[in-house]
């Protein structure tokens, strides 16, 4: 397989996978069709839409409408196995671990070949995996993951930023491509299954001034 092609399955991959994890949140809100559709595409391709548009860059899927062709397709493929879903919180978490494994390491990859820094390609590339599930969440009425004490934001910053390093040593770039997704999917799918979670900040609102 070519890199071109490697990069285009990639695509496809977290395309549908993020596609799936809105669909899903959608039939958890009880959404109609449409609804299950519209949170598929809006998760599938919000993050890129923002970092594109952060970056001045054209925004992806204008000029290539299959992205949300693609989006369509595998949230409404996701309706037939919904009920089932339902009862089972993992399968939309590990879609959602592999959108973000994939969308966090093209999103940091492409703020590179933009020339732009290290650091804006970290930031670019954690913008890419978790905006897009942001506002799934806030459609959704849900509390965003990221605010969570989900170990999330942690995994995305991660392999980006192995990414970055992979990157600035010349390390093949399809080496970096599959160590940045293995990274990030080395610490969110663990966090999933064992509940790995970040230490949360309680405060009494009975002990304020």
């Amino acid at each position: 397989m070519t890199h071109f092609h490697l990069l285009m399955s990639l695509q496809f991959v977290g395309i549908a996978a993020f596609a799936v994890s809105g669909a899903l949140v959608a039939g958890e809100r009880q959404m109609d069709w449409f609804g299950v559709m519209a949170l598929g595409i809006i998760v599938a391709v919000g993050g890129g839409t923002l970092r594109d548009l952060l970056l001045g860059a054209p925004v992806f899927w204008i000029g290539q409408s299959w992205y949300v062709a693609a989006a369509a397709a595998a949230a409404l493929a996701t309706i037939p196995v919904a009920r089932w879903a339902q009862k089972a919180r993992r399968p939309v978490a590990i879609a959602d671990a592999v959108g973000l494994a994939v969308f966090v390491t093209l999103g940091t990859r492409k703020a590179l070949e933009m020339d732009m820094s290290g650091f804006v390609a970290v930031i670019m590339g954690v913008v890419t995996g978790i905006a897009g599930g942001i506002i799934r969440d806030v459609l959704a009425n849900r509390t965003p993951i990221i605010l969570k004490k989900e170990v999330y934001a942690l995994a995305a910053l991660t392999g980006a930023a192995l990414y970055v390093v992979a990157d600035s040593y010349g390390v093949d770039p399809v080496f970096s491509l599959w160590g940045s997704i293995a990274a990030v999917l080395a610490i969110r799918l663990p966090a999933i299954f064992y509940g790995w979670s970040i230490p949360t900040m309680k405060v009494d609102p009975d002990e304020g001034g």
